[in-house]
């Protein structure tokens, strides 16, 4: 009987080890890192010209933000193998607005309180190119506007 208790408390040390968070508190931005990710595929969607220029640039800063919360995520000792799947069934309102969406959900999450200083130089570059990123896509729904206003 002992043998048995003994075993099963094994089994549930074990199952909580695996299922146990990687050293540090607070994980956010590994889920901002997946938002992020989600915002570059739908950013790469073929627009007009003078619209996919302000997405490219978007993908741009997107990519140099996904870049620090890498840096943060190694001095974290985190996981950042992360392969999100994208919906990408949205008309171009849709993607334009999940876009915005996104990548204020990746602010947020990289925002909230940080354990461990040395992460916040990488969290503060990377709210920076959140930021541009969103300016871009600002830009890039403007001209999409006026192309559609227009009838081009």
């Amino acid at each position: 009987m002992k043998l048995q208790i003994i075993a099963l408390s094994i089994v549930g040390l074990a199952a909580a080890l695996v299922n146990a968070d990687t050293p540090g508190r607070h994980p956010a931005y590994l889920h901002a890192r997946s938002d992020l990710r989600v915002a570059q595929f739908l950013l790469r969607v073929r627009e007009e010209p003078n619209v996919t220029r302000h997405m490219v640039e978007a993908d741009h800063e997107v990519e140099a933000a996904v870049r620090e919360i890498d840096q943060a995520a190694v001095i974290d000792h985190k996981d950042i193998d992360d392969h999100p799947h994208a919906d990408m069934n949205f008309d171009r309102r849709g993607r334009f607005h999940k876009i915005v969406d996104l990548l204020r959900e990746a602010r947020a999450d990289i925002g909230r309180e940080e354990d461990n200083g040395h992460s916040r130089e990488w969290r503060n570059a990377a709210y920076r190119h959140i930021d541009q990123a969103l300016e871009h896509v600002h830009k890039a729904s403007l001209d999409l506007h006026w192309d559609h206003e227009l009838g081009f």
